[in-house]
């Protein structure tokens, strides 16, 4: 039985995923562990439906390149459900959007912009661009090289 205010996430949930979701949930807890035998084996965090009023955005800042890049594919976590109250409301990404939008990396980035912008992400150059809704919790999710 999970007490109230409490996360919790199977053990097969990375250590990404659980904080992002303790974050974007408003809980005071986390409990990690195996789920109830006749629960369905699932990655995404067990807890009730979320109104929007209760969404934390995301922004990915440093995405990188579609299917390399550890930003993209933490995009992709948060798009494909693994966090259900969270959601990807922009991308920033100043390097495909600029000077290496015209390399294959970068091409590869726009086919992936393309088909996110259908989704309602926002894609922006610097993080001054991004649209901001007012009210609303946000968590910059900021990933980029060692290097950079």
């Amino acid at each position: 039985r999970q007490a109230p205010g409490c996360t919790r996430v199977p053990l097969s949930t990375s250590p990404f995923i659980a904080m992002l979701a303790l974050l974007a949930s408003g809980s005071t807890a986390l409990t990690v562990g195996v789920a109830p035998s006749t629960a369905r084996s699932t990655r995404a965090v067990s807890q009730p439906a979320m109104s929007s009023s209760d969404r934390c955005a995301v922004w990915v800042v440093g995405c990188g390149v579609p299917k390399r890049g550890m930003g993209w594919y933490h995009a992709k976590q948060v798009i494909e459900g693994d966090v259900p109250n969270a959601a990807v409301t922009a991308v920033v990404e100043p390097w495909f959007l600029g000077a290496g939008a015209d390399s294959p990396p970068g091409k590869a980035f726009a086919e992936w912009a393309e088909a996110m912008e259908e989704k309602g992400v926002a894609f922006c150059d610097s993080v001054d661009a991004v649209p901001v809704a007012e009210g609303e919790r946000t968590l910059a999710l900021i990933s980029g090289r060692t290097a950079d």
